[in-house]
């Protein structure tokens, strides 16, 4: 029952109709039996306006997505050190002087590779794409110290821009043109790559594409993750599994980087039978969604 005492929480994006994290944040607040109510805000514009309207409202803690993670870097009044390092905020908590920002999104890439059996420290690591979610993936690489990273996109400027940001601290990495590497898939040097697929081909509705379909790329990947969790078993991850390679899609990672904002707004810690009962949750909703 929502009361004058009731936290109010949400997330702020554009587009944002389809987030699923209204729902992930109203069940784990029941399941911990916590006094708060969470919804989605479609902000089109004016993020700094907005912000400060929530803070003046008393919203508590938002969650930032598409396209405003960034520009919260400018807003916010104090700011994590790992969201300052990686340049983009996706996570805030009200304080008494302002906004405090974070990135949980690491944090659920992280957890939902360790919570999968898989390990990325002294690997050999691919990026496919160059985004903002190569991004999470680029620094979480070099924190859980991969041995080298081949970042590989279409647009060979931008993956030498996602480079730059880390080739002073980190000097084993690489960069391939997607179509170069179609043509000669020996530019990979080694054979135990574990790969992050980071872009957004072969989401629903487009579930019949893959960003590459030589077979030969994915005998040189030990295991790896496709972000994307509709569908579910993504033409990428079939591609793996052909080629006995472990490979898990994104799911946990949006449960877990959600799991991340909840514990810090709420200062608790959410058991993995709750997680697991909040991911049923979501399978059941993204199932209805893929209908």
């Amino acid at each position: 029952m929502i009361s004058a005492s009731t936290g109010v929480y949400g997330i702020v994006g554009n587009p944002i109709e389809h987030s699923l994290s209204p729902i992930l944040q109203n069940a784990l607040a029941k399941e911990m039996n916590i006094d708060m109510s969470y919804m989605a805000f479609h902000v089109k514009e004016n993020i700094k306006e907005a912000t400060d309207g929530a803070y003046l409202l008393g919203i508590r803690g938002l969650n930032v997505t598409i396209p405003f993670k960034k520009d919260m870097l400018n807003i916010v009044k104090d700011i994590d050190e790992r969201a300052k390092k990686i340049g983009a905020v996706n996570t805030l908590l009200k304080t008494e002087e302002g906004y405090k920002g974070y990135n949980t999104d690491i944090l659920g890439l992280k957890y939902s590779i360790e919570n999968n059996g898989l390990s990325i420290k002294d690997k050999n690591v691919i990026l496919l794409g160059a985004g903002g979610a190569a991004k999470s993936a680029l620094y979480l690489a070099v924190e859980e110290k991969a041995k080298s990273i081949t970042v590989i996109n279409r647009n060979v400027d931008r993956a030498n821009e996602l480079k730059k940001e880390v080739c002073d601290t980190f000097k084993y990495i690489s960069v391939i043109a997607l179509d170069e590497l179609k043509q000669n898939i020996s530019l990979l040097e080694y054979d135990n790559y574990f790969v992050f697929q980071t872009t957004d081909v072969g989401m629903y509705p487009n579930v019949d594409k893959c960003i590459i379909e030589i077979d030969e790329f994915y005998k040189k990947c030990d295991c790896g993750i496709d972000l994307i969790y509709t569908p579910f078993e993504t033409k990428f991850i079939k591609n793996m599994r052909n080629a006995d390679k472990k490979c898990i899609n994104g799911l946990d990672m949006l449960i877990l980087q959600g799991v991340a904002s909840f514990e810090i707004w709420n200062n608790v810690k959410v058991n993995k039978n709750i997680i697991q009962k909040v991911r049923l949750l979501l399978v059941e909703k993204l199932r209805e969604r893929m209908k």
